[in-house]
């Protein structure tokens, strides 16, 4: 398993980047803004109005299109810039938990063939199905179950390389190492770099394959 991780701008590299698949989280253009305060809930993030790079304007998806597997977290926020495909992921992030001003679901468009397929996984501030007791790092932040459920649809040989070219925190890169899949990274924010850095070096010496033995 090989991690590559680059700082920097992803479109400045477009060219040599080299996958077969894309599982991304990118900036919607939506202007998200996380200011301070927020009572309890806010509590489970540590991240203090932190502008997210590139969420002031429109996103392009178009370079990604191109590789043999894609998946785009935040779709429904571009629909009308990708083409049309019948195997949508939705993310049922309330579970059960009645609607409020925030979203009840977030979606991705893939490439796969298939139908639209349903992850219940509860994830709304401290009221988390994982990861409980660790405070989130980024404002829009993924959990690992669904990075991991999302990278499994798309069907990859175990051998495959994973790009997320909006890495953000390192999620993506966490559930990659977690599967056994080659991963490369592109973060152009200097403090999430520094994030994505480590909690993907932690997933890896949390791997047998990568632990010392004595």
């Amino acid at each position: 398993m090989t991690v590559t991780l680059m700082l920097g701008d992803c479109l400045d590299r477009l060219a040599d980047l080299k996958a077969d698949a894309v599982v991304s989280d990118p900036p919607y253009g939506i202007g998200y803004s996380h200011g301070k305060g927020g009572g309890v809930l806010a509590k489970a993030t540590v991240f203090d109005a932190h502008p997210i790079h590139g969420d002031d304007r429109p996103f392009d998806p178009s370079p990604w299109l191109r590789f043999p597997a894609v998946a785009l977290w935040g779709a429904n926020h571009y629909a009308d810039r990708l083409p049309a495909r019948s195997c949508w992921l939705i993310w049922d992030k309330r579970d059960g938990i009645a609607s409020n001003d925030q979203a009840d679901c977030e979606i991705a468009w893939t490439n796969v063939k298939g139908p639209a397929r349903l992850f219940h996984h509860r994830w709304m501030g401290m009221l988390k199905a994982s990861e409980r007791g660790i405070l989130r790092v980024h404002p829009t932040q993924k959990p690992v179950a669904l990075m991991r459920w999302c990278i499994e649809r798309l069907k990859l040989k175990p051998s495959a390389t994973i790009l997320d070219p909006y890495m953000g925190s390192g999620t993506t890169g966490v559930a990659a190492v977690q599967l056994g899949f080659n991963f490369i990274g592109c973060e152009i924010d200097p403090t999430y770099f520094a994030v994505a850095e480590r909690r993907i070096a932690e997933a890896r010496a949390a791997m047998p394959l990568f632990q010392e033995t004595a």
